[in-house]
């Protein structure tokens, strides 16, 4: 999917904006649902976020919660913090100051905690980009609140692995579904679903994205 060699020592392949429409029509050959939605809306946007700390405070927002809800408390919580969201300025707010911008109180404490453990070098962000995509979800996942779908999101969307499922994602669930005209409840029934799409699932993914937002008129803001 790009120049970078998933071979050696090399970091693991990542999307390109260039390479984009190759992945959707190349889905798109093995998959007549996803060759209406390529007609239709063409190649789906990149969609990316940069590879931060932040990132993975905006991700644990985004749990269970709607986007645009999300987005508003991060929008305080930058607010707040104008130099920055860093490890250090959440650890310094404390569960408090990240309940009075918005949080939660259990996802004020899985940013803090988050927090700690990059200060204390327990979470390396910048050491994922050398590692390939299993090992990366296993060390996000070694977290306190960061499950399989936090991972997938943050491979797919920071990271730019091309072949990427993101479990648990509803929009996904519910767009495919819609395409279908189907049920995909089951983990295995979704995996079943999208091995045509491999090695490019990240890109298959942003394609029904692509339509659900569309279906509602809505569209998706990364940042």
């Amino acid at each position: 999917m790009s120049d970078d060699s998933e071979s050696g020592d090399r970091p693991p392949g990542r999307l390109y904006t260039t390479t984009m429409r190759v992945a959707a029509e190349t889905i798109a050959d093995g998959d007549p649902v996803m060759a209406a939605v390529l007609q239709t809306h063409g190649p789906p946007p990149l969609w990316k976020r940069p590879q931060t700390f932040a990132t993975f405070v905006r991700i644990i927002l985004e749990q269970q919660v709607s986007l645009s809800s999300a987005r508003s408390t991060f929008l305080r919580l930058s607010q707040s913090m104008p130099e920055g969201v860093t490890a250090t300025r959440v650890a310094a707010a404390g569960q408090p100051g990240l309940q009075a911008v918005g949080f939660s109180r259990q996802k004020a404490r899985y940013a803090v905690a988050l927090a700690d453990d990059v200060i204390a070098g327990r979470f390396r962000i910048p050491a994922l980009r050398a590692m390939p995509d299993d090992h990366v979800r296993r060390q996000i996942t070694d977290r306190l609140g960061l499950g399989d779908w936090s991972a997938g999101v943050y491979l797919m969307m920071a990271m730019l692995r091309p072949d990427v499922l993101p479990h648990g994602d509803l929009a996904l669930v519910k767009g495919l579904a819609e395409l279908d005209d189907g049920v995909y409840g089951d983990p295995d029934e979704l995996e079943r679903r999208t091995e045509s799409w491999r090695p490019f699932r990240s890109v298959g993914v942003r394609m029904v994205w692509q339509a659900y937002l569309a279906r509602r008129n809505q569209r998706f803001q990364p940042t």
